[in-house]
């Protein structure tokens, strides 16, 4: 499913991961996501799961605001952006480098989970299309109040609520499947990889 993510940049820049979006004045979440079907698992994403098996065993969810700004800020300084070139592989940084859209979302999941063992449920990887209908990957985050999401393409999470993308795949946590949110399309590429113009 994820071949999309191995085509090479055209005629587009990678600026599509840097773009303005949602209005980060006030973090709080509002709903949580709507639940979607059930699909498949990302095969990169199986790969990763039994390269790291502690990293995909998910218990429960609980509010993780308080804690989202250093993570993020943390995961920014590891995650290197850069659009992957061949054969995507999923991973999850703990020492600075290159790293696209699902590395950044894999290395603030790993940063979380590693802090409050006890929410591991509340940070799900999720994908969806872009603006431009470009492929993507976030963090989402399950609060008591709604959903959180964290992008590479944004310099502080907000509600999932405002950011302008189709929502297409979820996590489920400890799970052999993924939630449906929307249905699959054509994409010109994973949109990724920031750009200088990361705000």
């Amino acid at each position: 499913m994820f071949n999309c993510l191995k085509l090479v940049v055209l005629a587009f820049s990678l600026s599509a991961c840097m773009q303005l979006g949602p209005q980060e004045a006030n973090i709080q979440p509002m709903t949580a996501m709507p639940d979607g079907e059930k699909a498949p698992v990302p095969d990169a994403f199986n790969s990763f799961c039994s390269r790291h098996p502690e990293e995909c065993a998910l218990p429960t969810s609980a509010d993780m605001l308080k804690a989202l700004k250093d993570a993020h800020q943390e995961t920014t300084a590891l995650v290197i952006p850069e659009e992957e070139q061949g054969t995507d592989v999923w991973q999850s940084l703990t020492t600075a480098g290159t790293g696209d859209c699902e590395d950044f979302a894999l290395t603030m999941r790993r940063i979380l989970r590693s802090r409050f063992p006890q929410y591991s449920a509340a940070f799900r990887i999720t994908t969806a299309y872009t603006e431009q209908q470009d492929y993507h990957a976030v963090l989402s985050i399950e609060t008591t109040q709604g959903t959180i999401v964290c992008d590479i393409r944004y310099s502080e999470c907000a509600p999932w609520e405002t950011f302008p993308y189709e929502w297409r795949l979820r996590e489920v946590a400890g799970a052999s499947y993924w939630q449906e949110l929307g249905p699959m399309r054509p994409t010109r590429q994973l949109a990724t990889a920031a750009s200088s113009g990361r705000r």
